[in-house]
């Protein structure tokens, strides 16, 4: 038996930092008798609460409590009536990262192999492998990268059995919400980057940025939106597969087509 008039309780309400919130709004109700069917107590269930319309009903949970039984309502979305903007876009969020890591790469790749290969004697096979001898002999490199010696004696090779290197990659992700869905158009395109959304980290000169598939997920009325770029090793992703994509993206906001997302 429940006695008194049980109310709405707030179980959960989160709002993150791009302004999509979670609500979990629970409340205890008693069946009017005993033996139902499914069915029945579905329709003998207390109808969800009413709330803002920038929250959309996502999912029920009831469960026995002493007694009686409890029902949870989650709602996900944006705060007030769903159609004025209460959340971060892009022209505005400070939702972003960078996951630095490593990539073996061939050293074949490496910004400044013709050097090495001349000052270590490198020399490449007829399947394309590079191979460095165990040996090198000669004077060194005018450029002093510390190859043979300077006496002219055999001596050890320091890059002998190296084919490949550890280069610096990454991914810089920008995560942002939208009433509009993500837009494609970045994908496969180069980007340097000033014309990335948010504070990318500064890579230095010679690298570039290749535009990834967005990752987009429903959020009431909105969009959460995750935009990804995958830095380039030294010398840039190539221009002439990929292409440029500074437009239509830039730091105000995206247009494409008729979406204007940063005049939301």
């Amino acid at each position: 038996m429940i006695y008194g008039t049980p109310q709405f309780k707030i179980d959960h309400d989160v709002t993150d930092r791009i302004g999509i919130r979670t609500l979990v709004l629970g409340k205890i109700w008693e069946a009017p008798r005993s033996g139902m069917s499914i069915q029945e107590l579905d329709e003998a269930m207390p109808a969800p609460p009413v709330i803002a319309g920038g929250l959309f009903l996502i999912g029920r949970q009831t469960q026995p409590r002493g007694g009686g039984l409890r029902t949870a309502w989650t709602f996900e979305g944006v705060d007030g009536d769903g159609k004025s903007v209460s959340f971060k876009d892009r022209r505005n969020s400070l939702d972003y990262e960078f996951s630095p890591g490593f990539s073996q790469v061939s050293i074949q790749r490496h910004p400044r192999f013709r050097e090495l290969q001349a000052d270590y004697e490198g020399f490449i096979d007829q399947d394309g492998s590079v191979f460095f001898p165990q040996f090198i002999k000669g004077k060194q490199s005018a450029r002093g990268l510390g190859g043979a010696s300077a006496g002219g004696e055999e001596t050890s090779n320091p890059l002998f059995g190296e084919t490949d290197f550890l280069r610096m990659e990454g991914t810089y992700a920008f995560r942002y919400a939208s009433f509009e869905p993500a837009s494609e158009s970045h994908v496969g395109k180069l980007f340097t980057t000033d014309s990335l959304p948010g504070r990318p980290p500064n890579v230095g000169e010679g690298r570039n940025w290749l535009g990834a598939p967005s990752k987009s997920a429903r959020r009431g009325p909105v969009f959460e939106i995750i935009e990804s770029y995958w830095l380039s090793g030294e010398g840039g992703w190539p221009e002439p597969i990929y292409g440029k994509g500074a437009s239509p993206y830039t730091k105000g906001g995206l247009t494409t087509g008729s979406l204007r997302t940063g005049s939301l």
